[in-house]
């Protein structure tokens, strides 16, 4: 009888050595897994990332993209960063250092471009030929050239909604009131439509400009 109890808690005791073992064994399968390629993680990220930023956006979001846009176009169209009385001289033309915190190189000011606008319309304002207001580097210092000006007196009233289109895609529809004379009485009206697209994995405007 004692050597039956002696077997059976040899037995026990082997027993329970090897369920930790196994417990042990079995968080190192992930180790000996072979990894993805870099191609295939980046793949899926990208893939995951189209998924979850390519949801159709709420009016509000939309809307204040749009907002956000007018205001960094306004940067090349309607009045240049703030500037400091340090200047430069480019191709003859007076450039003065541009003076605000976190956009102190052109690198900086490109990057919160793509933010908003396409690679195409980005690259477009900085060329230094279709934007009224310019920016250079010098000596990897951020410097703009070009004087503010006043909105359109003859603009009145700006209405803004969001259509719809296929997926991926919408446009910010802008109508504003033309003025007469006297800039009370509205004479006609001016349309615009701005597209907002899901391109290379980030919402931008494709086309963009100021409608005053």
């Amino acid at each position: 009888m004692r050597k039956m109890i002696t077997a059976l808690l040899f037995t026990l005791l082997l027993t329970g050595c090897a369920t930790p073992s196994g417990e042990r064994d079995a968080p190192s399968a992930p180790a000996v897994r072979t990894a993805p390629a870099p191609e295939a993680q980046a793949e899926n990220m990208s893939s995951s990332m189209v998924e979850s930023s390519a949801r159709p956006l709420p009016e509000a979001e939309i809307l204040a993209a749009y907002q956000r846009a007018e205001q960094v176009y306004g940067w090349f169209d309607l009045a240049p960063l703030p500037l400091s009385g340090e200047s430069a001289s480019i191709d003859g033309r007076a450039y003065y250092r541009v003076d605000i915190e976190g956009i102190e190189e052109l690198e900086d000011l490109r990057a919160c471009l793509r933010g908003l606008f396409s690679q195409e319309l980005t690259d477009r304002l900085l060329d230094g030929r279709s934007a009224r207001i310019q920016y250079r580097d010098v000596d990897g210092v951020l410097f703009a050239s070009g004087d503010s000006r006043e909105r359109d007196a003859g603009k009145g009233r700006v209405q803004i909604e969001v259509e719809r289109l296929e997926e991926g895609a919408c446009s910010v529809n802008v109508a504003v009131d033309l003025l007469g004379e006297d800039r009370e009485t509205v004479v006609g009206l001016e349309s615009w439509s701005f597209p907002y697209a899901f391109v290379n994995d980030r919402w931008v405007f494709t086309e963009f400009q100021l409608v005053s």
